[in-house]
């Protein structure tokens, strides 16, 4: 057996673990309400590792785009992915914060840390212990869904979290479910299409190298976004609870 940490399952989320006896329950209606509200449009989901470690890097445009991908990921992806969030946004030890834990598996990410502080000491430990990370690489939402430049961030990751592969993760109209600056979403339906696994190198010590890695991931994530839309389905048969229906028989008799 391996003695890599990323290839063996997680067994707990320690510290980033909802500690909410409701959390299970709420997080099940609040997926299913979003289902209903933007009936995502998916593809690429069999580019999703169904274990280990693994790096989502999505395009931002809303705070809808975390429960959207969240939505998207199937069930049983979905109990080891977890959300890097702002530490000065939702981490405020209140309702925000509770909220994002419970339905998020949310991480801290300090966008201002202070001196001797490692902003993605979250991050890093729970890439370490096989999770799968969400992140939003640019670092703040689009007003105009254009993709701003990557922070460092994702570079470093890669370079700190060898061998762990980034997916690309585009979202098609989430700024229109809830636009910055807005508190009410609106019902739009929305595409997310996962890329396929991009496998990149970087240096602890170089910078320029995380840089490089960085522009790749957005470099792939761009080109994801010129790709077909997904295909629409109807909104009953995507719902989670049920299954797509069953194929017709085949006509056995001679034509």
């Amino acid at each position: 057996m391996s003695d890599d940490p990323r290839e063996t399952a997680p067994q707990s989320l320690g510290l980033y673990a909802s500690k909410y006896a409701f959390a299970p329950v709420f997080s099940a209606a609040f997926n299913n309400f979003v289902w209903l509200y933007v009936r995502p449009r998916i593809s690429g989901v069999e580019n999703l590792p169904e274990s280990g470690a693994y790096i989502l890097a999505a395009n931002h445009a809303s705070h809808a785009d975390t429960p959207i991908v969240f939505a998207a990921v199937p069930g049983r992806l979905r109990r080891r992915l977890v959300a890097a969030a702002a530490d000065d946004y939702f981490f405020d030890g209140g309702l925000r914060e509770a909220v994002a834990r419970s339905l998020f598996n949310a991480i801290p990410i300090e966008r201002k840390p202070l001196p001797g502080v490692d902003p993605l000491r979250h991050a890093n430990r729970a890439l370490r212990e096989g999770y799968g990370l969400l992140l939003f690489p640019e670092g703040t939402r689009s007003r105009d869904g254009s993709v701003a430049p990557f922070r460092l961030g994702i570079g470093r990751l890669i370079a700190e979290n060898p061998g762990v592969p980034v997916v690309p993760v585009w979202l098609d109209t989430a700024g229109k479910v809830l636009p910055k600056g807005k508190i009410v979403p609106r019902p739009y339906t929305v595409g997310v299409r996962f890329g396929a696994p991009l496998f990149l190198q970087a240096q602890p010590d170089d910078r320029a190298s995380w840089r490089a890695a960085a522009d790749a991931v957005r470099a792939a994530l761009i080109a994801l976004s010129q790709q077909p839309a997904p295909p629409r389905h109807p909104w009953y048969g995507r719902l989670p609870w049920r299954r797509p229906p069953a194929p017709a028989p085949a006509d056995d008799r001679a034509v």
